[in-house]
C-alpha cells in the first residue's frame, strides 16, 4: 500500500489513557478517557499488545536512557487542540513544536512524520464516543446511535473526515470500534458479507453527510477566503432555511411543461433541518440492512 512497515507495538491503552505525575498505579491521577473504542466485554486480555498493520508509519525507536519530557500522547492531544482551534491547514510540525515548547525533532522522534501524526490523531478521535455492548433486541437502534455519535465527533472536529480520506484506520481504538460494531451487526443476524459491508457503508454514509455539513475547508481561516461570509451564514439555521425557501420559490417558478415533477414537489425543497435529514438517512440505511438480513 505504499506505507513503510514497522515493528512498533500499540499498547491497548495508548490513546485512551492520559496520565499526570503522582499516581502510584498509573503514573497520574488515574484519569482515563474511555471512549468509543473501549474493549470492556468480550476482551480476553485488555492489556494485551496489538501489533500494528504493515503500513503503520510510526518509526522504530529504541528506548532512550533518560526520561522524555514529552510523550506521544501529549503530542496527539496538542495536535487535536491546534486542529480544533485553527483547522487542518494550520497544522505543521514546527507550529506544533512551538505549542509544546519543544523542537520539531522531538516530535519526529515520537511520531515519525506529519502523516504518522495524523494517523494517531484519527485513532484518537475514533475513541471519543462509546460503542455499546451488542443487544440483539436493539441492534438497529444501536447502529443508529453509533451513527449519531460518529456525526457528533465529525461536527466537533470538522477536519476529521478530511484526514480519514485515503487512510485505513487500524490503530487500537479503530480496531476495537470495528470489533464492537461487527458484534452489533452479527447480533442482528446479518450474514458475514452483509455485516462487514454494511459496517463500512454506514461509516461512508455518515462521512459523506458530514462532509456536506462541515465543508472541505474544515472552517479554518474562513475570514481570509473569498465568500467566507456566505459560508459562515450557511451554518446558521435561519440563514439555511432562508436559502431553502429561495430554492423552493425558484423551483416553483419553473415552467411546468419542462419540469412538471420539480414544480409539483417544490415545497419539499424547503426542507432544511440537517438533524431531521440525518435521522431519515440512517432510518433508510438501517431499515434496508434489516430487510436484506431477513431475506
Amino acid at each position: 500500500m505504499g506505507r513503510s512497515s514497522s515493528q512498533t507495538v500499540f499498547e491497548s491503552g495508548t490513546v485512551l489513557e492520559h496520565r499526570d505525575p503522582g499516581h502510584p498505579a498509573t503514573g497520574g491521577r488515574g484519569t482515563r478517557r474511555v471512549g468509543l473504542a473501549d474493549s470492556r466485554a468480550g476482551q480476553a486480555d485488555p492489556g494485551a499488545q496489538i501489533a500494528p498493520p504493515p503500513w503503520q508509519r510510526l518509526p522504530e525507536r529504541q528506548p532512550r536512557r533518560r526520561r522524555e519530557a514529552i510523550t506521544r500522547e501529549a503530542i496527539v492531544a496538542a495536535a487535536v487542540d491546534l486542529l480544533d482551534r485553527d483547522g487542518l491547514d494550520a497544522l505543521s510540525m514546527r507550529r506544533l513544536a512551538d505549542e509544546l515548547d519543544t523542537g520539531a525533532a522531538s516530535l519526529y522522534w515520537h511520531v515519525g512524520s506529519k502523516d504518522g501524526l495524523l494517523d494517531l490523531v484519527l485513532d484518537h478521535l475514533i475513541g471519543e464516543e462509546q460503542v455499546p455492548d451488542a443487544d440483539p433486541s436493539r441492534w438497529q437502534e444501536q447502529l443508529k446511535d453509533v451513527a449519531r455519535a460518529q456525526r457528533r465527533v465529525s461536527l466537533r472536529h470538522p477536519y476529521l473526515v478530511r484526514i480519514s480520506i485515503g487512510r485505513i484506520p487500524m490503530g487500537p481504538n479503530a480496531l476495537r470500534f470495528s470489533e464492537r460494531m461487527l458484534a452489533i451487526l452479527r447480533a442482528g443476524g446479518l450474514p458475514p458479507r452483509l455485516a462487514v459491508q454494511g459496517y463500512l457503508l454506514l461509516i461512508s454514509t455518515v462521512n459523506g453527510f458530514t462532509v456536506d455539513e462541515t465543508g472541505v475547508d474544515d472552517g479554518a481561516d474562513l475570514e481570509k477566503e473569498e465568500g467566507a461570509a456566505d459560508r459562515a451564514a450557511s451554518a446558521d439555521p435561519a440563514s439555511r432555511q432562508e436559502a431553502a425557501d429561495l430554492a423552493r420559490d425558484y423551483i416553483a417558478s419553473l415552467p411546468t411543461t419542462i419540469f412538471p415533477n420539480m414544480v409539483d414537489l417544490a415545497d419539499e425543497f424547503a426542507f432544511a433541518d440537517p438533524d431531521e435529514r440525518f435521522e431519515m438517512l440512517i432510518d433508510i440505511f438501517v431499515d434496508g440492512l434489516a430487510r436484506r438480513a431477513a431475506q
